[in-house]
């Protein structure tokens, strides 16, 4: 469970069972701060952020910011959304690649994630943007660092520049020379990490910016090192004059809250965050979207954006509608679909995204487990199979399924089942919504 998991179910739980009288009043806004102000505390939150944000909505909260005709659950939800999206940094602050070539240097200590991050923001400047970019390795002095990005840069189909052990600001020249020779939209520098800032570090960074000028600068920080995300910005950005942070790990750590503090105790703004291991898994950082979550209002403008970036899933989706509601849908057609939800994300993230999720974790993770070994079956099966599910009541195709995928008779029975009886609650729907009727929704599924 990362860290919004922890605030969001914490926070809603405190204003939810405080709140529950009509209007605000000074009792149970006493007593929603002081459960807030522990939530925040326990998730890492740094002291001094944490009064910011309890002093400003207890002003508001008992002050004359109440409008009337709005309970005192959705005051308070408003309330603590505005100033949590103040705390994380009001607005979205994108990257400057006005310039052509753009410079983007990444540093970081080692173990953040730069190198990754590095790659993560290639793939994101190529696909989201269209930039033609460079990534050039310059960690000369981290056992296998360049031959990690190069293996990344032939992941995401993007050039890496390298020249093995010489000398960094030289690398970085001929790098340059070469982008601007090549067309080149935006350089990446892969800087050298250490395992604690030293002089030695800052000197050499500091010679790479002023040769190369970067547009942005960027720290690249491991969620999970907690308050001391603090002092490692503050350090590097009286070095450096940073432009901005990337934040890495985010998903990983239930204690990670120092990473709501950044913007307030450094003036910097967190550009990006990355909530997983995948290539993709690095999201623009949007401090509303973010309070969103927090306050368990979903993220529907990032599972959109999601959406559109996977536009298969867009399509499949669409393909795979038409075909449900004429009774045509199988097994492949459901094969499609979870790859390409795959794409999008997790259940588990996709899930969080959406408005009034009231589904526990658990529930998520079973389901998540479910489609795993569901996609499993269907992988073990022919095309034919999978067109047509009828086939399968064949005992020798039933054991060799199970046999070739390792799972068990009460899995594949599982599958079929639940396949058959979604299928059949679509057709009972679609004549009901062609004889006027409406069915009738509940968390159980479909009801008639």
């Amino acid at each position: 469970m990362g860290f919004g998991d922890f605030l969001s179910k914490r926070m809603q739980k405190s204003i939810e069972k405080n709140m529950k009288k009509s209007t605000l009043n000074e009792e149970n806004i006493k007593d929603t701060l002081k459960e807030i102000r522990l939530a925040l505390l326990e998730a890492d939150v740094n002291v001094e952020a944490v009064k910011q944000i309890v002093n400003k909505i207890k002003d508001k909260a008992a002050g004359g910011y109440i409008q009337d005709g709005v309970n005192a659950h959705q005051q308070m939800v408003k309330i603590v959304h505005e100033e949590l999206t103040e705390i994380l940094g009001k607005i979205n602050i994108p990257l400057d690649v006005s310039k052509k070539p753009t410079v983007i240097m990444m540093v970081g200590l080692q173990g953040s994630g730069k190198t990754t991050s590095a790659a993560k923001l290639a793939y994101h400047l190529t696909k989201k943007e269209k930039k033609k970019v460079l990534m050039v390795g310059l960690d000369i002095y981290r056992p296998g660092a360049i031959e990690q990005l190069v293996q990344l840069g032939q992941k995401i189909n993007v050039e890496v520049f390298e020249k093995q052990k010489q000398n960094p600001l030289i690398t970085a020249k001929q790098a340059l020379e070469y982008a601007r020779d090549n067309n080149f939209d935006v350089i990446i520098l892969d800087t050298a990490g250490r395992l604690q800032i030293d002089p030695v570090l800052m000197d050499e960074l500091n010679n790479l910016r002023k040769l190369t000028y970067p547009s942005e600068t960027l720290l690249v920080v491991d969620a999970m090192i907690g308050q001391e995300i603090i002092n490692v910005t503050n350090e590097f950005n009286n070095k450096l004059k940073l432009n901005g942070v990337i934040v890495t790990k985010l998903d990983g750590d239930a204690r990670g809250g120092a990473t709501l503090s950044i913007s307030y105790m450094t003036k910097l703004p967190i550009k990006f965050i990355g909530e997983g291991e995948s290539i993709n898994a690095l999201s623009a950082f949007h401090p509303k979207r973010i309070a969103d979550r927090l306050m368990g209002m979903g993220d529907i403008e990032t599972l959109f954006e999601r959406a559109v970036e996977n536009i298969g899933w867009i399509v499949q989706s669409k393909k795979a509608m038409t075909r449900m509601f004429m009774g045509q849908f199988d097994l492949e057609d459901l094969k499609n679909q979870l790859a390409q939800v795959a794409k999008v994300g997790s259940l588990s993230k996709i899930m969080k995204m959406l408005p009034a999720n009231k589904i526990s974790e658990s529930q998520i993770e079973d389901a998540q487990r479910k489609l795993a070994v569901f996609s499993i079956l269907m992988d073990s099966m022919t095309l034919k199979e999978r067109r047509d599910p009828r086939v399968l009541k064949a005992l020798s195709r039933k054991n060799r399924i199970i046999k070739g995928s390792g799972r068990t008779e009460k899995e594949f029975n599982e599958l079929i089942n639940s396949f058959e009886k979604g299928k059949k609650q679509v057709l009972e729907m679609t004549k009901m919504l062609k004889s006027g009727r409406m069915p009738n929704f509940s968390k159980n599924g479909l009801k008639f």
